[in-house]
């Protein structure tokens, strides 16, 4: 698959570019894609983004939940010729010490009953988990998928 920049690129065509090597870059389909960053010089074009998908937690301590999904964050980037076409693209994945951190993270916050899980078709009060200090939430989707969400920020 050939991945060229259109004639007169501008840093507003990057995310029409970023999507169309999509394929190429074998990200999860549930990945969401952001520019970060475009650099132009005369020899070379680059755009910089991250991605954001949904990764399953799966740890002995959370087996009253099953498998939790939670959002995270990684980076790439694409480079281009001077004529425009691909020469270089590199997908960085999410580190497994990441990884590693949050699912402690939610293991602490589950034995402390930090997080409130909501029942199936729930509407959770946003205010009320404030009110009990809870600033997150699990919430599971319709197709049974549990997910950890941000109730407020402090």
């Amino acid at each position: 698959m050939e991945i060229v920049l259109p004639q007169n690129f501008e840093v507003a065509d990057a995310p029409q570019v970023l999507n169309q090597a999509r394929p190429m870059l074998e990200l999860p389909p549930d990945a969401t894609l952001r520019v970060e960053n475009v650099t132009q010089t005369r020899r070379s074009t680059r755009i910089d983004f991250s991605y954001t998908t949904s990764v399953a937690l799966a740890d002995d301590a959370l087996d009253q939940l099953g498998q939790v999904c939670v959002q995270i964050s990684a980076h790439g980037d694409l480079k281009f010729d001077a004529r425009g076409y691909l020469v270089a693209h590199e997908v960085k994945p999410t580190d497994p010490r990441q990884l590693r951190a949050i699912r402690d993270h939610v293991n602490k916050l589950i034995a402390k009953r930090q997080i409130y899980i909501a029942q199936p078709g729930e509407k959770v009060d946003l205010e009320k988990l404030r009110a009990q200090g809870k600033a997150w939430y699990i919430m599971q989707d319709e197709h049974g998928a549990k997910h950890l969400c941000r109730a407020w920020m402090s």
